[in-house]
């Protein structure tokens, strides 16, 4: 994925031969701020499918506040799949809570036979996985917005990384790696911790709706099952509502032919089977009427995430932010460093502050 958005990058920066690219959570910030994508506003306003679009869809669609640069062709949001089968022989009920991650983690964890409880993400984007486990020890409610999790309500760029229930959920985070996970998940990424899991290696993982297609291939139905992100402390589950989507390029020749191709691509038929085929959440509010899929089996887990908004939120890292570019060249480093104890949380959590403290300093607020 990152490869594809370095060449996407590259290919914008050169300014021509392309009408419509990818456009994601982590692209679409650097891609408005360089005028590289341009506003869909007007044909949205004119498009008969935008009554259909889901609140989620609305929300990115103006992501960036001075006008619709994308539209999404779905959500990435994150579930708890857990092997069923292991939890069986050790009489563990489903896990609700990160507590309850925990303790089942240690309770299947086994190195002798390699089994473990947890796949960590200890390796690229790995701090996000800590950034749910901050978010759901706090709650939303004390966040500045959700989409710039990093800084507080009303505290003028004050940022989390002072309180003292994100130091008690940075040494839960670092307990869960320590007690509950391989020792080279300190280097694992998407495809490791995925492999970990299917492979008979560890018993739950925390990921996309990308995998359930994965698990469906390489284990029984009996094996593992997927449930709702688990709860923090604050009584809610709170995660990145990721996304990915369609934007149009600034230089194109036929904006307008792209633009109605854009909008095809994203109607309530295509967006549905797209959806269905590349696991993802739909766009559109009606497209468990158009395909049953989204409402049976696994995938009707995210629609009874859904129902309970108050519980199930979302929160992000201050992308909009330039420093955030430089921020995910260093900030997986600094979490290794403090997983194998070369610095302490004292260490890790005032680079994090400064950091971002810096970034509202020279920037000013951005949400």
């Amino acid at each position: 994925m990152e490869n594809a958005d370095a060449k996407i990058t590259q290919m914008l920066m050169n300014g021509s031969g392309v009408d419509i690219v990818e456009v994601r959570d982590s692209t679409i910030t650097q891609f408005v701020t360089n005028e590289w994508i341009a506003d869909l506003q007007k044909y949205l306003d004119g498009w008969s499918e935008k009554d259909t679009l889901t609140d989620s869809a609305k929300e990115v669609i103006h992501y960036m506040k001075d006008g619709a640069y994308m539209v999404p062709y779905g959500f990435y949001q994150r579930g708890l799949y857990y092997r069923a089968d292991w939890f069986k022989e050790k009489g563990l009920k489903q896990p609700e809570t990160w507590q309850d991650i925990y303790d089942s983690g240690v309770a299947v964890t086994d190195p002798a036979n390699s089994r473990f409880g947890y796949s960590f993400r200890g390796g690229s984007s790995g701090y996000q996985y800590a950034d749910t486990i901050y978010w759901s020890w706090i709650g939303t409610d004390k966040l500045a917005d959700p989409n710039a999790g990093y800084y507080l309500k009303d505290g003028n760029g004050a940022t989390i990384f002072t309180l003292p229930e994100v130091k008690e959920a940075l040494h839960f985070y670092k307990d869960l790696f320590k007690n509950a996970s391989p020792t080279d998940s300190i280097a694992w990424g998407f495809s490791e911790m995925v492999q970990g899991f299917v492979g008979g290696t560890t018993s739950m993982l925390i990921q996309d709706p990308e995998v359930i297609a994965t698990c469906s291939a390489d284990l029984q139905d009996d094996q593992w099952d997927l449930v709702p992100f688990p709860k923090g402390p604050s009584g809610q589950a709170v995660f990145p509502n990721g996304f990915a989507g369609w934007g149009m390029t600034s230089f194109t020749e036929h904006p307008d032919e792209a633009a109605d191709f854009l909008l095809y691509l994203s109607n309530s038929e295509n967006n549905t089977y797209f959806a269905k085929n590349y696991s993802t959440i739909p766009i559109h509010s009606n497209a468990a009427d158009k395909d049953s899929y989204f409402s049976e089996a696994r995938f009707a887990m995210y629609m009874d995430m859904a129902k309970e908004p108050d519980v199930y939120r979302h929160a992000a890292y201050p992308q909009m932010y330039e420093a955030f570019a430089t921020y995910k060249t260093e900030v997986d480093t600094m979490y290794q460093k403090y997983l194998t104890d070369e610095i302490t949380d004292e260490d890790l959590l005032k680079w994090l502050d400064e950091f971002w403290t810096k970034a509202y300093q020279d920037e000013g607020q951005k949400w």
